[in-house]
């Protein structure tokens, strides 16, 4: 069974951009939740993930943070 990715984004951020990217390269799909200028959205993101910047990012519902430790996974 595929892995489920959520990642929790905003339209003009270069992190989420790479993030997008580095999971497509994996072959992997990502549930895109946009919070740009949605503050509930936003505030759903900081309950969820304990995360303050975006991207943010789930996999299988555990949470992996933003663009840099999704890197580091990758790289092990």
């Amino acid at each position: 069974m595929p892995a489920y990715v959520e990642m929790y984004s905003q339209s003009q951020c270069p992190w989420c951009h790479r993030a997008k990217a580095l999971l497509e390269r994996k072959g992997m799909e990502d549930h895109e939740i946009l919070v740009s200028g949605d503050t509930p959205g936003w505030d759903a993101m900081t309950a969820r993930t304990g995360g303050r910047t975006t991207p943010q990012i789930l996999i299988n519902e555990e949470v992996i943070g933003d663009y840099n430790e999704l890197a580091v996974l990758n790289a092990q």
